[in-house]
């Protein structure tokens, strides 16, 4: 999947309006769980949250829930996104 962020105008954000604490729980527990599932849901219907998601991949962007995903599911994602890479260097396309 290429990803790319270049372009986009981030106005039509539909986080634009929301508070950017909600973006960024503090913890993995409790009502960090609600707080970090509420902004998701926000991101689920954005318009650009593929552009997002890139925004903060191409950033490396460590905290903070940017495209619908938090920081684990981000860092999961690079890492596939670097064993993909890395297999068709050597000519695996799984």
């Amino acid at each position: 999947m290429e990803l790319s962020s270049s372009g986009t105008d981030w106005r039509r954000a539909a986080c634009l309006k929301e508070d950017p604490e909600l973006f960024f729980p503090i913890g993995k527990t409790g009502p960090a769980i609600l707080q970090a599932e509420e902004a998701k849901a926000i991101c689920r219907g954005c318009e650009i949250r593929t552009q997002c998601l890139a925004w903060a991949l191409e950033g490396k962007y460590d905290y903070g829930i940017w495209g619908g995903l938090d920081e684990d599911e981000r860092r999961t994602l690079r890492r596939k996104q670097g064993r993909a890479r890395d297999m068709g260097k050597v000519g695996l396309n799984l």
